[in-house]
């Protein structure tokens, strides 16, 4: 079904308000990412040591590096602030302050839980198997620029996952829980690899009442066509034991779309609309999101 972007809202609301007695009834398994978010601006003009004028768009930022080319150049990068990170841990918090109660497996700090994560793990139950990763996010009025050092998500495997939480523990918590959600699977190198030896290894003997699975990519354009279309399989592969959903953004829809064959226009509703109808058919979900910066579409 197909639905206009204010009826869409409105049902939403009007669902969630029905159900918030509800929420601190849910469980939900989260995983598997992790970041460490610093955010920064970069000065454009300082005036004193104390004031600057920041570089204001990511337009007037490339133009500045453009400048540079042959050259070289210097920016000096501001500090704001430093915070929990990772489409995980933030999908997760949001869900502990609907009252859910979360069960989290990701990259936290290991052997030892990162102090920006303290908060949360407070309010969720909180097991981390990886370092996290480290996120420099730029900030301008037209949007951010996010430049991540992911070299320690190479240390999620189903291999850790069994080490340091234990197959059993995980297999207990993943199959009892409402809600489950993988996500982040562009930054997690072996991502794929776990979804295979889930599949393989944990549902086939753990046949329960269907529930939800999640998936999130997370801007795929850096990973080959290959990797794509494996993880598109595997993802259609849940289905024969959850009602799985898909969730992009406008540019994730483009590219899979690319990678599917299937075009990349999404220059007005109408075709936006039939390019998640297309992928929605191609990918074999239960239910596709395509929430693009104004209206979000679902099939």
């Amino acid at each position: 079904m197909l639905s206009l972007p204010q009826e869409l809202r409105e049902q939403c609301a009007k669902h969630l308000l029905a159900s918030v007695e509800r929420a601190s009834q849910l469980t939900a398994f989260v995983g598997l990412d992790g970041f460490v978010d610093e955010i920064i601006h970069l000065v454009d003009v300082r005036h004193n040591d104390a004031e600057y004028d920041r570089i204001p768009t990511i337009a007037r930022l490339a133009e500045r590096l453009a400048g540079a080319a042959g050259q070289s150049t210097n920016i000096e990068a501001v500090t704001q602030r430093v915070k929990l990170g990772g489409n995980g841990p933030i999908m997760a918090n949001a869900l502990c302050r609907f009252g859910v109660k979360v069960t989290y497996v990701g990259a936290l700090g290991y052997p030892t839980l990162h102090p920006v994560f303290a908060d949360f793990a407070a309010s969720a139950d909180v097991h981390s198997i990886a370092t996290p990763g480290l996120t420099d996010a730029y900030e301008f009025q037209d949007g951010k620029v996010m430049i991540g050092k992911t070299v320690q998500l190479g240390e999620i495997t189903w291999e850790n996952i069994q080490l340091r939480v234990g197959r059993k523990w995980f297999a207990d918590k993943f199959f009892s829980s409402d809600l489950i959600a993988f996500v982040n699977w562009t930054m997690i190198p072996f991502m794929s690899d776990i979804w295979e030896s889930v599949q393989t290894e944990l549902c086939p003997a753990n046949k329960i009442r269907r529930r939800k699975i999640f998936f999130d990519l997370a801007d795929p354009e850096k990973r080959t066509h290959e990797d794509i279309q494996r993880a598109l399989k595997l993802i259609e592969g849940f289905r024969a034991y959850f009602d799985v959903i898909l969730g992009l953004n406008e540019k994730e829809a483009k590219e899979l779309g690319a990678v599917l064959g299937l075009g990349e226009d999404t220059s007005s509703r109408t075709a936006l609309c039939e390019l998640t109808r297309n992928l929605r058919q191609a990918t074999g979900v239960d239910t596709l999101v395509v929430h693009p910066v104004i209206d979000e579409v679902a099939v």
